[in-house]
């Protein structure tokens, strides 16, 4: 588990680095999902990413961690649907990839969750 966390917080680190990159095209892309003010959900987003690269790379906060980028994904999700339309397959538009990610990081969270519950134990 230790090896999907880290390749799921090492996932981030191009999303982040594009975010901060390509500012307009970004925001342009936030407003036509819907996503305003798109400035202010382009900070969460950077903020999000960049919290979810290093917990999740460095096991910070894990169960926390994976929660925020699970949510990150729906919202990342419903941007696509927003923009592309329904489709599932990622390279063409669609959602899987997100889909993965999302309960991958979902996943990592509830592991995190019941490690901690067998050291109380």
């Amino acid at each position: 588990m230790n090896v999907v966390r880290i390749m799921a917080g090492l996932f981030y680190a191009p999303h982040v680095y594009q975010k901060l990159t390509s500012v307009e095209p970004t925001l342009a892309f936030f407003a036509k999902a819907g996503l305003t003010p798109a400035p202010l959900f382009l900070g969460m987003a950077v903020l999000c990413e960049a919290l979810a690269f290093l917990g999740l790379t460095f096991g910070l906060f894990t169960r926390w961690i994976g929660l925020l980028s699970f949510g990150c994904m729906v919202v990342a999700a419903y941007a696509i649907l927003q923009t592309k339309g329904v489709n599932w397959y990622w390279a063409k538009g669609g959602i899987e990839y997100l889909a993965f990610w999302g309960i991958t990081s979902l996943a990592i969270a509830i592991d995190a969750w019941r490690k901690e519950q067998a050291l109380k134990a």
